[in-house]
């Protein structure tokens, strides 16, 4: 049963920007990592206790992609956003802990506008140390994932043809 891969999760996410003094931002939020998850391996052997991505969450029952990244955006990124256009999805393959075999996780991005602050009150299992506003180059820089560094990169770049 080890070698089993099935798909069981979906996802959806937000990639924020607003435009600060004619200068394009984006979101990014800083996230202590769980303790069962361990340290994510840095350069030269390090080892970090948090993450830096974008938000995004799992799809509540009866929910669609939409619905999710701006409930997701909401609550870890505390923004109201409206959806500008789909990015993209990106797979994250991790070990089923109970059944053994491995999970697929797909993650649909969306790119999205800022439109205010969300003040609402939410609890999340993650817990968010930071959110910044940063430009493509640092936010690149900062991302953990290489697979949401290429969505950005992606975002960034349609982004710039609609303007």
């Amino acid at each position: 049963m080890e070698n089993i891969i099935k798909y069981d999760e979906r996802a959806a996410g937000g990639i924020v920007y607003k435009t600060i003094d004619e200068e394009v931002v984006w979101l990014i939020i800083k996230v202590l990592r769980k303790k069962d998850k361990g340290p994510i391996k840095a350069r030269r052997g390090e080892t970090k206790r948090f993450v830096y991505k974008l938000p995004k969450g799992h799809l509540r029952e009866g929910e669609f992609l939409k619905q999710a990244a701006l409930r997701e955006v909401a609550e870890e990124g505390k923004v109201s956003a409206e959806i500008v256009i789909k990015i993209g999805s990106n797979n994250y393959i991790y070990k089923d802990r109970l059944e053994g075999g491995k999970i697929i996780k797909r993650v649909t991005f969306f790119l999205m506008k800022f439109m205010g602050l969300d003040t609402n009150e939410y609890s999340d299992a993650e817990k968010i140390i930071a959110r910044e506003w940063l430009s493509i180059e640092r936010a690149v820089k900062k991302l953990s994932y290489e697979s949401e560094k290429k969505l950005l990169q992606r975002a960034s770049q349609i982004l710039n043809k609609m303007e």
